[in-house]
């Protein structure tokens, strides 16, 4: 069910670094090729496929710019517009969580002209939407959804060095770590309070060494822990890290973008309620500071606050005896 569910089939469309960082320019107003390869540091062809896959699937579309033929900006259509819950949702782990790349830009919500900290909240009663207050459900769509998988892209992975120069290294470390098909129904797995490896296994129905994989590069990000369970023989299970519940509203916003933009014409695979007010969850991204909405329209690009130095204070000197550094005092002759 996981495997097949709404978030799933977002990453079957946008299931890879580079769609990612692709979308990321976008929402920064980035919309020209040599521009967008020069930012993300992707190769010709590679940008061209993953431009291809956004404009066939309906998320950007090709407009020309300027008299000359053959020139074309590429920009976010009413479905990519519809995306940015899940980027803002990345921007905000990216900002807390982010270490030896590029600092996130600061957003400014032009309606109330603080510093952005976007929310997930209820459409129905406006409380802020936390885990333990969502109910998970199967939909009709469960028993109709299909059987086979597409298979996704290699997965890439960066380090914090080693760019060309101009490449724009915010998200890196967000896009390494959930840009996959695998891990972010992992993701989903775990929040669905699956802990043990046969249990999620037998949950997503994937090879044990693509399984084994993910795991270990969420435990090396931080994103989980693995803990003991049974000692002999030794059996262990993985349990979400305060980093990896972070990561709960990114995975509530792909959710959601999936449901209203890819639905399946079965229903949905999975049905969300929410528990405090009892209503089939409908989400929205609000500010925090004014609680309004947020519409990307609204957002205004600053650049990132610069690191503050550290204060470092040197202790004086003790005085020197008079004669210098070494030698005996000198005493008055009486």
């Amino acid at each position: 069910m996981l495997r097949r569910g709404e978030g799933a089939r977002v990453l079957e469309v946008i299931g890879d670094r580079w769609s990612f960082l692709i979308l990321r320019d976008a929402f920064l107003r980035v919309r020209r090729f040599e521009d967008l390869r020069r930012r993300t540091g992707a190769a010709r062809g590679t940008l061209a496929a993953r431009l291809a896959d956004l404009v066939a699937h309906g998320v950007l579309q090709r407009l020309p710019y300027g008299p000359a033929p053959g020139k074309l900006d590429y920009r976010l259509t009413e479905k990519g517009l519809g995306f940015y819950p899940v980027a803002l949702c990345m921007w905000k782990w990216e900002n807390r969580w982010s270490a030896g790349f590029d600092l996130p830009p600061r957003m400014i919500h032009r309606r109330c002209s603080h510093e952005l900290d976007p929310l997930l909240t209820c459409g129905h009663c406006d409380k802020v939407l936390h885990l333990r207050d969502i109910r998970f459900n199967t939909g009709p769509g469960a028993d109709h959804a299909a059987r086979s998988v597409r298979a996704t892209r290699r997965r890439q992975t960066a380090g914090p060095g080693g760019y060309e120069k101009g490449v724009d290294t915010t998200m890196f470390h967000a896009v390494d770590t959930v840009a996959d098909r695998w891990t972010a129904v992992l993701l989903a797995a775990l929040f669905f309070g699956l802990k043990r490896y046969d249990d999620i296994n037998a949950a997503l129905g994937i090879a044990t060494n693509i399984l084994a994989d993910r795991l270990r590069r969420l435990l090396s990000a931080g994103v989980i822990e693995r803990h003991i369970y049974q000692e002999r023989p030794a059996r262990h299970e993985y349990r979400l890290t305060e980093k990896g519940f972070d990561l709960f509203p990114f995975t509530l916003a792909m959710h959601e973008w999936g449901a209203r933009w890819m639905p399946s014409p079965h229903g949905p695979v999975i049905r969300l309620q929410h528990s405090p007010c009892d209503h089939p969850l409908r989400s929205r991204l609000t500010c925090k500071a004014c609680g309004q909405v947020v519409d990307p329209h609204d957002v205004l690009i600053a650049p990132p606050p610069k690191a503050r130095r550290p204060r470092v204070t040197h202790p004086r000197p003790r005085a020197q005896p008079r004669g210098g550094k070494g030698k005996k005092p000198l005493v008055r002759r009486t």
